[in-house]
């Protein structure tokens, strides 16, 4: 669903950013930017490393940091 339906929705949607948080093999997320009516993948952020992520809004993000203890 994450992969393939919703992305199809959101841009049908005209949803500019999409960001899909994956914990396997480990935590990573993904940024995507609509771009010409699909998706074009812009930043992963992997575990363990700070990522800074310009758009929607600037973050700085470590996918690690969102798993429950």
């Amino acid at each position: 669903m994450d992969r393939k339906l919703k992305p199809l929705l959101y841009a049908e949607a005209a949803i500019l950013d999409v960001w899909r948080l994956e914990f396997e093999p480990t935590p990573r997320l993904i940024v995507s930017e609509l771009d010409s009516g699909r998706y074009v993948e812009t930043a992963t952020a992997l575990a363990g490393a700070i990522t800074y992520i310009e758009a929607p809004f600037p973050v700085s993000i470590d996918p690690a940091d969102l798993i429950l203890q």
